[in-house]
């Protein structure tokens, strides 16, 4: 934001320097939930577009918060991520019961954003955009859920299994037999 003038209104040009500042944060998130280059920055471009229909008096801040907004809401109208049969299935809900902690969560997002996003686009698009939606980009499960279109309970689940798929491999000391051996937890 240092190569903003400092009143607290934005013009047309600074928010194009806004969008190049932060052009990387965003490409990242907009490939991570579409899933395709080329959509990428046809996305972009149109919540660019977007922006600079209002960009007279928009503060800074709320501007960039804005684009990622819109850029979450046209990744999923384009995408349409949808609830598979997978998650429909009753003993899943109890399996994944208390996988997702904290602590997983933690080991999930220490990863460099590079690993991170092979991983979640190895992901189908509903478990990659519960867990961008929730992990990255802080939103509620209910605030999730209602812009997938899903209900909580759904959105809980999905968010369980995204988190757990994604973590790192992490090694533990487990007895076996008469020794200790270090297997994948």
């Amino acid at each position: 934001m240092k190569n903003l003038p400092n009143d607290d209104k934005c013009k047309r040009d600074d928010f194009r320097s806004l969008f190049a500042s932060a052009a990387s944060e965003l490409q990242w998130l907009c490939h991570t939930l579409t899933g395709n280059e080329d959509l990428t920055s046809r996305v972009l471009e149109a919540a660019l577009e977007q922006s600079l229909k209002g960009a007279d008096g928009v503060f800074r801040e709320w501007m960039l918060s804005w684009a990622r907004r819109l850029t979450v809401k046209v990744c999923i109208t384009l995408v349409r991520p949808a609830v598979c049969d997978d998650y429909q299935h009753p003993y899943l809900l109890q399996t994944t019961t208390g996988l997702a902690n904290s602590d997983q969560l933690d080991l999930a997002l220490g990863q460099s954003s590079d690993v991170l996003q092979q991983k979640l686009l190895r992901l189908d698009a509903l478990s990659r955009f519960v867990f961008v939606l929730r992990a990255v980009e802080g939103y509620s499960r209910r605030d999730t859920a209602l812009l997938l279109d899903l209900d909580d309970r759904t959105c809980e689940l999905v968010y369980l299994c995204a988190v757990r798929a994604i973590r790192p491999n992490v090694y533990v000391m487990k007895p076996v037999g008469t020794a200790m051996e270090l297997v994948t937890a």
